[in-house]
Order: C-alpha cells, then sequence, then structure tokens
C-alpha cells in the first residue's frame, strides 16, 4: 500500500513538472515570435 502511494506521488509530482515545461516552452516561443516580428518590422523601414 506504501509503495503504490509514492509511486502516484511521483507521477503526479512529474505530470506538474512537464506541464510546467510545455507552458514555459509555450510563453517563450510567443515572446521570441514577437520578437521576431519587431526584428523584421524594423528591417523592413530601414530598407
Amino acid at each position: 500500500m506504501v509503495g503504490e502511494d509514492k509511486y502516484l506521488v511521483v507521477a503526479i509530482v512529474m505530470a506538474i513538472i512537464f506541464t510546467g515545461l510545455g507552458i514555459y516552452l509555450y510563453l517563450l516561443d510567443r515572446k521570441i515570435s514577437r520578437i521576431e516580428q519587431k526584428q523584421n518590422e524594423l528591417n523592413g523601414k530601414s530598407n
């Protein structure tokens, strides 16, 4: 009984970590996309 509870806790913690990592990568991708758009706008105006 005790061993099964530990596996459940480990599974929940891993799910939380992977969910957090996924959210972080998604937000980072959005930030990078915005920066790229601004850079493209600036390069287009200077030409």
